[in-house]
């Protein structure tokens, strides 16, 4: 988790991401202090089939605060 964190190792999977033809969810904090939500709203535009959930109230690790939120999301995205 501390590695996927840093953005030297992150930024190397970039182009397969933007090659990837499968549906992505990314679940995003709107009060996250530590990756403001601007860098999700960039991420959603320039992958592809990316979709994102802005999650008002939680911060840097969303599923701490908002659980219930998260697993309908998940949820729903897998069902589709």
């Amino acid at each position: 988790m501390a590695g996927a964190a840093e953005s030297r190792y992150t930024l190397e999977v970039v182009p397969a991401l933007r090659r990837s033809t499968t549906p992505k969810l990314l679940i995003w904090g709107e009060d996250d202090d530590c990756e403001k939500v601007e860098y999700a709203e960039r991420f959603a535009m320039e992958i592809p089939l990316t979709t994102l959930m802005r999650i008002p109230g939680a911060d840097h690790i969303p599923t701490e605060n908002a659980p219930g939120q998260i697993a309908s999301a998940l949820t729903d995205f897998f069902a589709a």
